[in-house]
């Protein structure tokens, strides 16, 4: 069997993320038996040439990669432009393309459709007729165009309206030429480096000096913006190393609800399937329009799962509660969430326990907060980020997890690190976390502080044993358990 697997960069590359893991691991275990092909796109800009192209290689896999696509990846620099990929057809020559290159594709699964546009969908399954169309809900980028149903970096999207709740987001908005600049030279540093180290004082000047103009605009009408229209300033987790566009350049309601429309309408009429990698996922999307009868649920594989079958499970608490955090300092993740709920722990009992933060250091107002929070605590262990190398180390001790997530975190891969190890969690009742163990014991109300406290609390004093979260049955799926459950999907449809 061909099978193509999308992701917007290569697997290996950096920004690739959790899903760049995942769909590491599953190149490699459907390798074994099948032919693959990994296409990205929306990412790679040509400092020669502006017209988009497909470049081929190969290693272990076959690889195709789409240049100069109209549609930048990652889909928060494409957020204030939803048009383009509504509309845009210069890539609908990418599918004859790929059938002359490689002939015969079995299946297509897509991680994401951030740098693409909708009508190469189209124009895939006109190529491509006795294909299989598969999309892995990693994010909720086809029903929201900042990914991840999170309005103003405060709260859950629960209700669009009609597109009017996204053109007051700002989620935040990029200017679409520096980042494309910005790419074509990153590929000339790399394509001619003695050129580009001479004129590296000049461009880095040029640069200081366009950001400098474009910061001006943008917050000079972003406080018009904010007096005319009451509307929210720039959101508190906005990154800071690329300028907003001015606010006069939001799209208007309709191409905001134009762009989730025409993606239910693709998950209706081109995909044959939808996998949510969690029940959560796949409530959150029909909840939102996505057909029911195309949604099916398939947790991921993971390479941790022979950690987890030889990982000695914690059981009790031992001399004292230890608990761990590891992630981002991210709002949506729930880090200022998680700092309030620390704050709120009585301090008899704070006294006994040990907390541990993995986090890397992009808000240092939070981290300096963290320190003083943590004085309340038996010990505090803070470490600058981790990868997987150093991540037994990290955990050392720690015999609670906590996912505290706010948004609709679709299956966090630090859950599924945690509990491989061993180590039960404590989660809130957003997203797929929960549905590793689905104990109610160790599930809390979202944003509630009292609730998780109480929860930290009951454990500490030894009223809820660790134990009982492992009389659940434990979802961690190898990538072998995985794949035998995608083949369900990617087998050729069956005649009536």
């Amino acid at each position: 069997m061909r099978v193509l697997l999308y992701n917007f960069v290569q697997p290996e590359e950096a920004g690739a993320g959790g899903v760049g893991v995942y769909l590491n691991n599953l190149a490699k275990a459907l390798a074994r038996h099948n032919d693959v092909i990994l296409l990205s796109s929306g990412d790679r800009y040509s400092p020669t040439s502006r017209e988009p192209r497909v470049t081929f290689s190969q290693d272990a896999y076959h690889r195709a990669i789409i240049v100069n696509s109209p549609v930048i990846a990652p889909a928060a620099y494409s957020f204030g432009d939803p048009d383009t990929y509504r509309s845009n057809t210069q890539i609908d020559f990418v599918p004859d393309v790929l059938l002359k290159k490689y002939g015969k594709i079995d299946v297509f699964h897509f991680q994401n459709i951030e740098g693409l546009t909708r009508s190469f969908f189209v124009a895939l399954k006109k190529a491509f007729p006795e294909a299989r169309l598969i999309y892995s809900v990693h994010n909720y980028h086809p029903v929201c165009p900042r990914v991840s149903l999170w309005y103003q970096d405060r709260v859950v999207c629960e209700d669009y309206r009609d597109g009017a709740a996204c053109t007051m987001c700002l989620a935040p908005i990029f200017d679409p030429h520096y980042i494309r600049n910005r790419r074509r030279l990153i590929w000339a540093e790399k394509a001619y480096p003695r050129a580009t180290a001479a004129l590296a004082p000049i461009l880095h000047l040029a640069k200081l000096a366009r950001r400098k103009l474009l910061k001006r605009r943008a917050h000079a009408d972003l406080a018009k913006s904010t007096t005319n229209q009451g509307q929210a300033s720039a959101p508190v987790d906005a990154p800071s190393e690329v300028p907003l566009a001015i606010p006069s350049r939001v799209p208007p309601a309709a191409s905001y609800a134009g762009f989730r429309q025409d993606n239910i309408a693709l998950f209706r009429d081109v995909f044959d399937q939808v996998l949510a990698v969690s029940e959560r996922t796949g409530k959150v999307i029909i909840d939102r329009g996505v057909p029911s009868s195309k949604v099916a649920v398939s947790y991921i594989g993971t390479a941790h799962k022979e950690k987890y079958l030889t990982s000695r499970k914690i059981v009790d608490v031992g001399s004292g509660l230890h608990i761990g955090y590891i992630g981002y300092m991210g709002t949506d993740k729930g880090f200022n969430f998680l700092l309030d709920c620390l704050e709120h722990v009585p301090v008899d009992i704070a006294a006994e326990i040990t907390v541990t933060i993995a986090a890397k250091n992009t808000f240092p107002e939070r981290r300096e907060r963290m320190e003083t929070i943590g004085t309340r605590f038996k010990a505090l262990r803070y470490f600058d980020g981790y990868t997987h190398a150093n991540l037994d180390d990290v955990l050392n001790g720690v015999n609670l997890g906590l996912i505290p997530v706010l948004w609709e975190d679709n299956l966090p891969q630090t859950a599924i690190e945690l509990v491989s190890r061993g180590i039960p969690i404590l989660t809130s009742d957003r997203g797929g976390a929960q549905e590793i163990a689905e104990n109610e014991e160790f599930i809390f109300k979202a944003g509630d502080h009292d609730n998780m406290v109480d929860r930290l609390s009951l454990i500490s004093k030894r009223e809820l044993s660790l134990a009982k979260f492992w009389e659940s049955n434990i979802r961690v799926l190898s990538m072998d358990e995985h794949v035998d459950d995608l083949m369900g999907y990617y087998a050729p449809k069956l005649s009536a």
